[in-house]
């Protein structure tokens, strides 16, 4: 069962099991790894063609898939990709939210390799919600992912994804600069934690104790008990930063997701960076070796990889399959989040608060925040899981 007291404050939860996956690491798996010596970025490239060879190899395609954004990991698998194999058929897919969008830019890389290039335009991420809810049986809005992958199966059985780069390379530069600012030596597990926290403010509100209603305790305690085991050791900040990423929404949210998805719509997915090879070599990496502190730039390793296949990465723009979330709101979002929680079964059996949900909608309207409509829309995504699986009162075949 799911604990949603984990789901609304970290927007996973990671006491549950999450079936096939990539390995959980732990504190001890950085330490044993370190030596003095790692591997250079033509280590790295050198293990990522085997893997990428073995994979083609095995299933002798005569076409693939690949989820592409402007960012370093798809750029760098669609690179290898053309240079391991130049006469392979590879259709690159985008999934974009509006008009003007990452894909542009997508677009330009796809043609410059030679491979066909397809973008997916959701117009209402949320219209599919309880069929999609119904697929990773979670409580989840964001998911996207369906989208594109399933656009790739009409092409080919096969999916390339860049996944696990931006947790074991170093990729969430806007959350190392921030930690590192509010970081002190001094700091005990737990400011540290509170410090981690911090810099993933869009997933809870200030007023986060305030959203359960009375059949839900909830204390920050017991969420700062679940990060534990990532600050309360001796290794050097940003490892911890980076055990606790990679150990967070990648493993109980990202990868368990698109798995689902994967076996539903019978599409082999392969994550060449989430090899167990790259992920020990990804372990034996200084963090100051991925991220430059001084230039805030990171995933340094793939980048000089990158830097060698004659590719141009157009990272400056990458939004990562992001969505304006003002705009979602005021198109759709609004409209189909009161609708929804106007009568809400998890007010009902005091699940959730209805006057924090007053107040929230209050809020957005006066001041916007987007932290709160993020948290609608979770909220939203609850309601909607809470009656297929919880009440049984709604149909996978409902549309918003």
């Amino acid at each position: 069962m799911i604990d949603i007291r984990n789901t609304l404050t970290l927007r996973y939860d990671p006491t549950i099991e999450v079936g096939p996956s990539v390995p959980k690491l732990v504190p001890e798996h950085v330490k044993v790894k370190r030596n003095g010596t790692y591997p250079s970025s033509k280590d790295i490239e050198k293990e990522l063609r085997k893997i990428i060879s073995t994979a083609i190899s095995k299933r002798n395609p005569k076409t693939i898939s690949l989820a592409l954004s402007t960012g370093v990991d798809s750029n760098l698998m669609l690179a290898l990709l053309r240079d391991e194999y130049p006469s392979l058929n590879i259709k690159c897919i985008s999934v974009s939210f509006d008009e003007v969008s990452e894909a542009t830019y997508a677009k330009k890389i796809a043609e410059s390799k030679d491979t066909d290039f397809y973008n997916v335009t959701v117009d209402n991420p949320l219209k599919d919600l309880p069929f999609l809810i119904s697929i990773v049986k979670e409580p989840r809005w964001n998911l996207y992912q369906y989208y594109f992958i399933e656009k790739s199966k009409k092409y080919s059985d096969i999916l390339f994804t860049g996944d696990g780069g931006d947790e074991l390379f170093g990729g969430y530069t806007f959350r190392y600069t921030k930690f590192l600012k509010l970081f002190d030596e001094g700091d005990d597990w737990k400011q540290r934690t509170i410090h981690y926290l911090e810099c993933h403010e869009r997933d809870w509100v200030p007023d986060q104790e305030k959203i359960f209603g009375k059949n839900i305790k909830f204390d920050w305690s017991s969420i700062y008990s679940l990060l534990r085991t990532y600050f309360d050791n001796d290794l050097d900040p940003l490892d911890q930063v980076f055990l606790a990423d990679y150990n967070g929404k990648l493993i109980y949210d990202f990868v368990p997701t698109n798995y689902k998805f994967f076996n539903y719509l019978g599409v082999t997915g392969i994550s060449p960076i989430l090899d167990n090879k790259i992920i020990d070599m990804s372990l034996r990496i200084p963090p100051l070796v991925k991220f430059n502190k001084e230039s805030n730039m990171g995933k340094i390793p793939l980048r000089e990889i990158l830097s060698g296949l004659d590719s141009k990465n157009v990272s400056d723009t990458k939004i990562g399959f992001g969505m304006d979330l003002k705009k979602l709101w005021t198109s759709s979002a609004k409209e189909i989040v009161i609708s929804t929680l106007s009568n809400a079964s998890v007010f009902r059996d005091k699940i959730i608060s209805s006057d924090f949900y007053d107040r929230s909608i209050r809020r957005i309207e006066e001041t916007g925040d987007l932290r709160y409509i993020s948290k609608m829309l979770q909220l939203l995504s609850l309601e909607i899981w809470y009656k297929m699986f919880i009440t049984f009162e709604l149909s996978p075949k409902s549309s918003l």
